[in-house]
């Protein structure tokens, strides 16, 4: 069950936009994506707008499809393959946390698979693993936890030195800010004593979105500064051009959700509008097409698009 216990009373949500301004709109029915009788879930989107990543129920396995429907393959079958997985930025590779059991207890290993079934394991296995990889440019994968970066190359031709210099990522004390050549985290707080939930940074990286569990959705900018609350929201994804947040809404009946939609607020708050209203469907898990023209989700299994425009 959520409560809405954290507010700025400062930064009130307007919930509609000013006169004559430009709003978001969905600008057709959602298309079918994918329907194969299996749960497909978490579609994201590559970087290059080619293929969508998803997985199945329980966050099993790793699939690519393409962005027409046509070609989903299999890339992993691995257990846990399908939880925070990310692309890598030139669309080719995506960097998994996977999982192998015995018995009862679970080893994890940073795991990088390539669009042409390369498969190659980063790290050995690990009793725990508790950090979800994130890209640092294209040859470099790096591990964040509140206490350290861990900064993983490719191959013998990734650069000593990686290319993107901070990486933002949820730890267990917050939101960590890790410098991937020095290996310095530092760990904001910006909400003291909320637990943050789906730290997510901005295209160009100097905005970071990020839920309060039990809370509200917010915005700040890298540095803590200019922190907007934006209403009730999860699984936050931005436009390409930074000015949106998308993200579902949901309801429960406090052991499983009854129903969700997608809506999206400008990043200063000004605006905020529901995109879909469908009490028959479960729309969850928004990604954000890089042409800006579609929102890929889940609804009980199945991928769908759906058209959004200004």
């Amino acid at each position: 069950m959520r409560f809405r216990s954290w507010r700025l009373g400062a930064l009130s949500l307007i919930l509609a936009a000013p006169v004559g301004a430009q709003t978001l709109r969905a600008a057709g029915p959602p298309v079918p994506l994918l329907r194969d009788g299996a749960d497909a879930m978490h579609a994201v989107w590559s970087p290059d707008g080619a293929h969508l990543a998803f997985t199945r129920d329980g966050y099993e396995g790793l699939w690519v499809v393409d962005a027409d429907g046509s070609d989903a393959r299999q890339l992993s079958d691995a257990p846990a393959a399908g939880y925070g997985f990310a692309w890598s930025p030139d669309g080719t590779a995506l960097a998994a946390r996977t999982a192998r059991y015995e018995g009862p207890r679970r080893f994890d290993a940073l795991t990088v698979l390539t669009l042409d079934g390369t498969v190659t394991a980063l790290t050995e296995e690990r009793a725990e693993l508790p950090a979800l990889p994130q890209w640092a440019g294209t040859r470099h994968v790096a591990l964040v936890t509140d206490g350290a970066v861990e900064v993983f190359g490719l191959d013998a031709n990734a650069r000593a030195v990686p290319d993107v210099e901070v990486v933002a990522a949820r730890v267990r004390g917050g939101m960590a800010l890790a410098e991937t050549a020095s290996g310095t985290v530092r760990v904001a707080s910006p909400l003291e004593g909320a637990r943050l939930l789906n730290v997510t940074p901005s295209p160009d990286g100097e905005r970071v979105a990020f839920e309060v569990y039990g809370g509200d959705l917010f915005v700040m900018r890298r540095d803590g500064s200019e922190l907007v609350d934006l209403g009730r929201g999860e699984r936050p994804t931005w436009s390409p051009d930074g000015r949106w947040v998308a993200f579902m809404t949901t309801t429960d009946d406090g052991h499983a959700i009854t129903g969700a939609d997608l809506a999206a607020a400008r990043v200063d708050g000004s605006a905020r509008v529901a995109l879909t209203a469908t009490p028959d469907a479960l729309e969850m898990n928004p990604s954000w097409s890089p042409d800006g023209r579609a929102l890929a989700y889940d609804d009980r299994g199945a991928l769908f698009l759906l058209p959004v425009t200004e």
